[in-house]
């Protein structure tokens, strides 16, 4: 992972967990790893809308108002694939068929409401950053996807050690007539409470 990537990431994370810890006396802080596997797809007519399986892997760190309302952030090395069709294999701008796995640092920050200890739902945004950008080019040489950071939306819901994520967040490529495809993303996957 490039230098400066690693350090923007460190610093969003510590920023959102240093201004809450100013209220440690009135709050209670949680750490907790997950892993799991993905769905993702992706629109346009550069793209094929079929499901193709990834993964993520990462943890979490939660702010607890009180019992039923925190504060979530979920650092997470996401790993995503979608598919080209040849819609634009033929121009400058485009770019063949095929499969592209698109690796992501996801840090979506939740509002997490607890029904209780071990049932809760959640949404709230998605920050996300490209990490392989130069990994696909267009026909021209350009790279096909850009680096810089998006922001989408995220729901989901926690069942004991299982949760459920659904994820959408635009995914500004250099494909032509493609520039706003939208990635969604369905996960499925284990969480282990550390504290």
């Amino acid at each position: 992972m490039p230098n400066n990537k690693r350090k923007k990431i460190v610093f969003a994370v510590t920023v959102i967990f240093g201004l809450l810890s100013t209220h440690k006396a009135l709050a209670q802080f949680g750490m907790g790893i997950r892993a799991g596997g993905n769905l993702s797809s992706t629109d346009g007519s550069a793209f094929r809308s079929n499901k193709k399986v990834g993964f993520q892997i990462g943890g979490d760190l939660t702010y607890h108002f009180n019992k039923n309302i925190a504060l979530q952030a979920e650092p997470v090395y996401n790993l995503i694939r979608i598919q080209n069709n040849d819609q634009t294999a033929q121009r400058e701008h485009g770019i063949g068929a095929g499969t592209r796995k698109l690796a992501y640092m996801s840090v979506p920050l939740y509002l997490k409401l607890n029904f209780t200890h071990t049932i809760a739902i959640m949404g709230g945004l998605d920050f996300n950053f490209l990490l392989n950008d130069d990994r696909y080019k267009l026909n021209n040489g350009d790279n096909a996807f850009r680096s810089r950071p998006r922001t989408g939306y995220s729901l989901g819901a926690e069942l004991g050690g299982v949760y459920f994520r659904y994820r959408k967040f635009n995914r500004t490529n250099n494909i032509i007539d493609n520039w706003i495809a939208d990635i969604e993303q369905y996960q499925l996957g284990f969480k282990f409470e550390l504290f």
